[in-house]
C-alpha cells in the first residue's frame, strides 16, 4: 500500500512539474518548485497549490463584459491627436506602455484633494455619502467593525433607507476580524455586500493568497476616491502604533469613469451581476484645461498576461532624470523593481526611500532590512518614518509623473494581490506630492551605511533567512 502511495505521489509530482516546466517561468523559479513537488512529500504539493499555481492566463471577467463596463472610460478619455499635441519625451512612452498594458487610457480630472489623514479623508467621505442621490459604490481590503467602520454602516443603512442605491466589496482575508453580524446588519438594512473570493476552508484553499487589496469608491458617478486607507479606526484615531499616515485621493471629472469602471468589473466577480450602466457614468468628457490633470488608472493581479503596475513602476523608474522619491509601509521588491532602484542610483539619480521605523507586520520588516545594504551601498538615501506608522505609498520623479494608490512596494502587491493604482502627469499635483514627501522627511531618520554595516551576525542573518520568504510574506 505504501509503495502505491509512493508512485501515485511521484506520478503527480511528476504532472506537476510538467506544468510548471510549460509555463515558461524563471528558470530558477521553477526549478525550485519542482523540487520542493518533488522532495517534500505532500507539504511541498500543498505548499505549489497555495503559493506556486501561475494564474496569469486565467481570466475571471469573460472579454463580452469587460468590454461593455470598459466601454465608456475609452470615450471619455483624452483622444490621441490631442495627446500628441502634447508631447513629452518622457512622458509619452509611459502612457503608451500603460495603455498597452493594462489598457488604461489617459483621463482627465479636476485637481484633487490630497488627504494625509484619515480624520481629514473620511469626514470629507461621510459628507459625499450624505449628499449622495443615485448610488454609492464602495471597495475596501479592510472594513472593521470598529467606531469608524459602524459610523459607516450607519450612514449606509439611511442612506439605502432614502432609496441610494448602495454597493460594497471587500475582502474577505483583509477583513476576517469583522464579524458576521456585521454584515448582516447592511444586508437587513438594504446595502448589497460581497466579499470578495471568500475562504471558508483556509487551509484547504489556493485562494487565501490572492487577495483584492484595493481601496476605491465612486459616488454618484461624480465623485471618486482612491489611495491606500481602508475603513478601520486606526486610520483615525491611531492604534498602539500611533497614528497611520496615509494618503488618498478624491477626485472629479472624467477619470471617476475609470474608478467605476473598476468597482463595476470587481462587482461582476463577487455578485455575478452585470448592472444596467445608465446613470452611473459621467455624461461627457472633461474639457482639457491648464487646471486639469491627466491620470491613467491601473489594475493589477495575479490574473491577466502582464504585471501591469510593476512594469509601470519599473519603467517610470528606468525613465528618470534628476530625482525618485518613494515611500512604501512594506518594502520586499521583486529582484527587477529592486535592480531598477540601484541602477537608477549608480547612475547618479537622487532616490530617496521613506520606510516605517516600526510596521503592524514584523517578519516582513525583518525581511526588507536585508535589503538595505546593497541599496545604501549603491547610494540610496534611505529613511525610517518616526511619527506613528507610515502606511502611505507613493512614488514621485522628476516633479512630471507620480504613481498613488493600493500598491506596497513588495511581492505580494506586485504578484500576488489584486491592486489599483493612478499615474499622474500634472507638475502641480506631482510637486503638491513631492511637498507631502519632505514634511514626512522629517518626521524620518536617516540610515548611516557604516552604522547599518555594524548590525550584528545574527541580525543579519535572520534577516536574510527571512528573506527567502519574501514572496510568502
Amino acid at each position: 500500500m505504501t509503495a502505491l502511495l509512493i508512485v501515485l505521489y511521484l506520478l503527480l509530482a511528476a504532472a506537476v512539474s510538467a506544468v510548471i516546466i510549460s509555463e515558461n517561468r524563471n528558470p530558477l523559479k521553477a526549478m525550485s518548485w519542482i523540487l520542493v513537488v518533488t522532495f517534500v512529500p505532500v507539504l511541498g504539493m500543498i505548499i505549489y497549490i497555495f503559493f506556486g499555481q501561475d494564474q496569469r492566463r486565467r481570466r475571471i471577467v469573460s472579454r463580452r463584459i469587460y468590454k461593455c463596463i470598459m466601454h465608456k472610460p475609452h470615450y471619455l478619455s483624452i483622444p490621441e491627436v490631442q495627446l500628441e499635441a502634447m508631447s513629452n519625451i518622457q512622458l509619452n512612452p509611459i502612457m503608451k506602455l500603460i495603455n498597452n498594458n493594462a489598457d488604461s487610457p489617459v483621463m482627465l480630472s479636476d485637481r484633487p484633494d490630497i488627504f494625509t489623514t484619515g480624520q481629514e479623508m473620511f469626514d470629507r467621505f461621510f459628507r459625499d455619502i450624505e449628499e449622495a442621490r443615485h448610488h454609492i459604490h464602495i471597495q475596501f481590503y479592510i472594513i472593521a467593525d470598529d467606531r469608524l467602520g459602524n459610523q459607516m454602516a450607519d450612514l449606509l443603512i439611511r442612506k439605502a433607507a432614502e432609496g441610494v442605491k448602495v454597493r460594497v466589496i471587500y475582502d474577505h482575508v483583509g477583513s476576517w476580524a469583522t464579524g458576521r453580524r456585521y454584515w448582516r446588519r447592511l444586508r437587513n438594512g438594504g446595502v448589497e455586500v460581497y466579499p470578495f473570493m471568500p475562504v471558508f476552508f483556509p487551509f484547504l484553499s489556493g485562494r487565501v493568497n490572492y487577495r483584492n487589496h484595493r481601496k476605491v469608491a465612486v459616488i454618484d458617478g461624480r465623485i471618486g476616491y482612491l489611495g491606500g486607507m481602508n475603513a478601520a479606526d486606526r486610520y483615525y484615531y491611531g492604534n498602539k502604533l500611533g497614528m497611520w499616515r496615509d494618503s488618498h485621493f478624491r477626485m472629479t471629472g472624467s477619470v471617476v469613469a475609470g474608478l467605476q469602471s473598476s468597482f463595476l468589473l470587481d462587482w461582476y466577480v463577487v455578485s455575478r451581476r452585470v448592472i444596467n450602466l445608465s446613470g452611473y457614468y459621467p455624461d461627457q468628457p472633461l474639457p482639457y484645461s491648464d487646471e486639469s490633470m491627466k491620470i491613467q488608472l491601473v489594475r493589477s493581479g495575479p490574473v491577466g498576461q502582464w504585471r501591469t503596475i510593476e512594469q509601470a513602476t519599473i519603467y517610470c523608474i528606468e525613465r528618470a532624470c534628476e530625482h525618485i522619491y518613494i515611500e512604501t509601509p512594506y518594502f520586499l521588491p521583486t529582484e527587477g523593481l529592486n535592480n531598477a532602484l540601484i541602477t537608477a542610483a549608480l547612475a547618479g539619480i537622487e532616490v530617496h526611500l521613506i520606510v516605517p521605523r516600526r510596521s503592524d507586520a514584523r517578519l516582513p520588516q525583518i525581511a526588507a532590512f536585508s535589503y538595505m545594504e546593497d541599496l545604501l551601498e549603491a547610494g540610496v538615501h534611505i529613511y525610517l518614518y518616526k511619527e506613528g506608522f507610515l502606511h502611505s505609498k507613493m512614488m514621485m520623479i522628476d516633479g512630471q509623473v507620480a504613481s498613488i494608490g493600493s500598491t506596497n512596494m513588495d511581492f505580494r502587491s506586485l504578484e500576488n494581490n489584486f491592486e489599483f493604482n493612478g499615474i499622474i502627469y500634472d507638475e502641480p499635483t506631482v510637486q503638491r506630492l513631492e511637498a507631502i514627501f519632505f514634511e514626512d522627511l522629517l518626521q524620518s531618520e536617516p540610515l548611516d551605511l557604516k552604522r547599518w554595516r555594524k548590525r550584528s551576525r545574527i541580525k543579519k542573518f535572520s534577516e536574510s533567512f527571512i528573506r527567502l520568504f519574501a514572496p510568502l510574506l
